[in-house]
C-alpha cells in the first residue's frame, strides 16, 4: 500500500493544494537558521495547477481509483450468473472446474459461479416413450413381421445418478431406452404366435419384454416403470389372409350358433308343447274338479233348496190352514154380522113400517079430520071448492069459474078429487098399511 502512495492523505496540511514542503521551499533543514542573521524571507505562494500539471498526490489517488474499478469489474464478471436455478422434476449436477468435484443439486436456486462450476440439469421425473421412437418391428413364431407400437414410462434413478450420469447419452429416451425395449420385444416375440398375440397374449408378451428391458436398463441407472402395447400391425397379405380365416371362422361359429339356436328353438318348441299339454291337462283337471265342486255345491244347494221348498210348502199349508180358518172365522163373523144385520134390518124395517104405519095412520086421521072440516066448510060455503081448486092449479091451467051446478054430483066429485090430490100415496111395499088405511 505504501508503494501505491497511500501513506499520506490528500487532506494532510497545506500540501493538500500542491504546495511544496517548507523544507523544500527554503532549501534548508529546520533549525539551521541564520544564527546571527536576519530573519528568513517569507516564502512565495504558488498558485494551484490544473490537470496536466498534477502533483504526486493526485497521481496516487487516480491510480487507487483505477485499481478499485478493476477489482470491482473483475469481481462482478466473476460472480455474474452465479445464482443457478433448477426446476421441479429436475436435478442439477455441479462439476467443479478447479478440482473436478461432482455435486447433486435438488430443485431450487443455488450459488454456483459459472467460472468455477459447470451445471448440468437432468430430468428425473417420469418420461414417456411413444410415437416413432416407440414403434418397431418384431418377428413372430410363424416368421411374420409385425409392427409393434408401445408406450413406455421411464425415469432416471436419482440414487445412482452421480455414478452413472456421465455414461448416459445426451438423449436417453431415443438413444438408450428405445433400443433396449425394442431388443427385448424382438427377443420375446418368437415365442408367440400371431393369433395369440392378437387375441389374448398381448399383456403377457408386454410384461415379459418389459421385465427383461427393465433389468438391462437398471444397469444404466434408468428405471422402466411401465410398458403397454398400444398397437400391433400385421403385413397386408397376412392381414388379408387372417381376415379371410377370421371370416371363415366367424362363418363356422355363426353356423354353430345358428345350429345351437335351432336346437334351442326345437327344444323350446318341445318344452312349450309339453308345457301346453301339461297346461291343458291341468286345466282339464281343474275344470273337472271345478265341475265336481260345482256339482257338490249344486247338490248341497239343491238339498238346501228342497229343505227350503219343504219349509215353504209347510209354511204355505200352515198359511192356507190359517187362511181357511181365518176365512171360516171371517165367514162366521160375517154370517153372524149378517144375521145381526138382518135382524137389525128386520127390526129396523119393522120399526120403520110401524112408524110409517103409525105416521100414515096419524096422517090419514089428520087428513080425514081435515076433510071432515073441509066438508063441513064446503057444506057451509059451496063456492070454496072451486076457489080452492082454482088456486091449486092456477099455475098450470087456466081456471074458468062456471055457474054452480045443482045437485050432489058435482060436489061429491070435487071432494073426491081434492081428497085424492091432497092425500099422499101409501107405499107399495106396505100392503098392511094400505089395508089399515082402508079400514080406517
Amino acid at each position: 500500500m505504501q508503494s501505491l502512495g497511500l501513506s499520506s492523505s490528500p487532506f494532510d496540511g497545506p500540501d493538500s493544494l500542491g504546495e511544496p514542503d517548507p523544507v523544500h521551499r527554503s532549501g534548508t533543514e529546520p533549525g539551521s537558521g541564520n544564527p546571527g542573521g536576519d530573519p528568513p524571507a517569507p516564502p512565495e505562494r504558488r498558485r494551484p495547477s490544473f490537470p496536466g500539471g498534477l502533483g504526486s498526490g493526485w497521481r496516487r489517488r487516480l491510480t487507487l481509483v483505477g485499481v478499485l474499478l478493476l477489482v470491482v469489474l473483475g469481481t462482478v464478471r466473476l460472480l455474474r450468473g452465479s445464482a443457478r436455478s433448477v426446476d421441479p422434476g429436475y436435478v442439477g449436477i455441479a462439476v467443479g472446474r478447479v478440482n473436478g468435484s461432482v455435486e447433486l443439486l435438488p430443485a431450487g436456486t443455488h450459488f454456483r459461479p459459472p467460472a468455477l462450476y459447470d451445471l448440468h440439469v437432468v430430468r428425473i421425473s417420469d418420461q414417456l416413450l411413444t410415437g416413432p421412437e416407440g414403434s418397431f418391428s418384431v418377428s413372430t413364431k410363424e416368421g411374420v413381421a409385425a409392427n409393434v407400437t408401445i408406450q413406455a414410462r421411464w425415469a432416471l434413478d436419482r440414487a445412482s445418478l452421480l455414478r452413472k450420469w456421465s455414461a448416459l447419452p445426451a438423449r436417453p429416451g431415443p438413444e438408450l431406452v428405445s433400443p433396449v425395449v425394442a431388443a427385448a420385444f424382438r427377443a420375446i416375440a418368437p415365442r408367440y404366435e400371431v393369433a395369440s398375440l392378437i387375441s389374448d397374449k398381448r399383456e403377457e408378451f408386454a410384461a415379459i419384454a418389459a421385465k427383461q428391458a427393465r433389468e438391462r436398463l437398471a444397469e444404466s441407472g434408468i428405471v422402466l416403470k411401465e410398458v403397454l402395447v398400444s398397437d400391433l400391425t400385421l403385413p397386408a397379405d397376412f392381414e388379408r389372409g387372417r381376415e379371410a380365416m377370421v371370416d371363415e371362422i366367424q362363418k363356422t361359429e355363426r353356423m354353430e350358433v345358428t345350429l345351437k339356436l335351432k336346437a334351442k328353438e326345437v327344444e323350446q318348441t318341445r318344452l312349450e308343447a309339453e308345457a301346453q299339454r301339461a297346461r291343458v291337462v291341468q286345466q282339464a283337471e281343474a275344470a273337472a274338479q271345478q265341475r265336481v265342486i260345482q256339482a257338490k255345491g249344486e247338490s248341497e244347494a239343491m238339498k238346501f233348496v228342497l229343505e227350503q221348498k219343504h219349509k215353504e210348502i209347510d209354511q204355505k199349508k200352515l198359511e192356507a190352514q190359517a187362511d181357511r180358518e181365518t176365512r171360516v172365522q171371517r165367514a162366521q163373523s160375517e154370517a153372524e154380522a149378517s144375521k145381526i144385520s138382518a135382524e137389525a134390518e128386520a127390526l129396523h124395517r119393522r120399526t120403520m113400517a110401524d112408524a110409517e104405519a103409525y105416521a100414515i095412520r096419524k096422517t090419514s086421521e089428520a087428513q080425514f079430520e081435515n076433510l071432515k072440516r073441509e066438508a063441513e066448510l064446503v057444506s057451509a060455503n059451496p063456492l070454496l071448492i072451486p076457489k080452492t081448486f082454482a088456486d091449486r092449479i092456477s099455475d098450470k091451467v087456466q081456471v074458468i069459474l062456471t055457474p054452480t051446478l045443482g045437485g050432489e054430483t058435482f060436489t061429491d066429485e070435487v071432494v073426491r078429487r081434492a081428497a085424492r090430490q091432497g092425500a099422499p100415496e101409501p107405499p107399495a111395499s106396505t100392503g098392511a098399511t094400505k089395508t089399515a088405511s082402508k079400514s080406517h
